[in-house]
């Protein structure tokens, strides 16, 4: 089974699940799954302790997956498809933010400055929205480190990562930069390291810092002129 995310797609390996109460089941025990990470880490991870978390029989996990492997791997996946509507809204508003300009507006240089006001605006709302669920960044962190042991996940982790910049990548697509794939790096990178700042307490939630940030990052990204041609989110 497949998961179509962006342009690219992520995997489920475990065993299907046919009937609505054995897709419950297979739930259950995937979300028993993330439960144990934010408790326990990756290694608190065994079939009997997962099979316990879900209060479902030992021989569920093992049905649905063969090894620890195919379970986690497919908990990364299932906890990808959970989030992926954040990412989205983000991709959302700012296609939404460029299109909202006329071509003259999106030509000036106070058509510039309200783009990005606007983007910093919804980055820092997403940066705070994912920092302030920290049980879900610990869990994230905890299979980012466990990928670069575990081959199947480090493919998984890619490709939810690729799946991610390649939605930013369309927004700078859109505005005509000339190299939109290493935008979509700078920006993800830098999502991603001031989340871990904010729940490692080293940047406050409501610190100045960040605004400043992202603020820099989207001037130094953003063209001084925005094509004028009409703006249309890629196929």
């Amino acid at each position: 089974m497949t998961m179509d995310i962006g342009k690219s797609e992520l995997v489920y390996h475990g065993r299907r699940a046919q009937r609505a109460d054995s897709r419950q089941r297979r739930k259950a025990i995937l979300e028993a799954t993330l439960r144990l990470i934010v408790k326990e880490g990756i290694r608190g991870i065994r079939h009997r302790a997962v099979a316990r978390e879900a209060n479902v029989p030992l021989a569920a996990t093992t049905y649905y997956f063969k090894d620890l492997t195919d379970l986690i791997s497919d908990s990364f996946t299932y906890f990808v498809e959970q989030g992926l509507e954040q990412t989205r809204q983000l991709q959302d508003d700012s296609f939404a933010a460029a299109r909202n300009l006329s071509p003259e507006e999106r030509a000036s240089g106070n058509g510039r400055k309200l783009l990005i006001q606007q983007l910093t605006r919804f980055i820092l709302t997403h940066v705070r929205a994912q920092a302030g669920d920290r049980d879900r960044r610990l869990i994230e962190l905890a299979f980012r480190n466990e990928a670069l042991r575990n081959e199947q996940l480090t493919r998984a982790v890619r490709m939810a990562n690729h799946s991610t910049e390649l939605l930013i990548q369309e927004f700078f697509q859109l505005l005509g930069l000339t190299d939109p794939q290493a935008a979509a790096q700078i920006v993800h990178g830098t999502i991603l390291n001031l989340e871990y700042q904010i729940i490692s307490g080293a940047v406050a939630l409501d610190s100045p810092l960040l605004e400043r940030t992202v603020t820099m990052m989207i001037k130094a990204l953003i063209p001084a002129t925005i094509p004028v041609a009409e703006l249309e989110r890629p196929a």
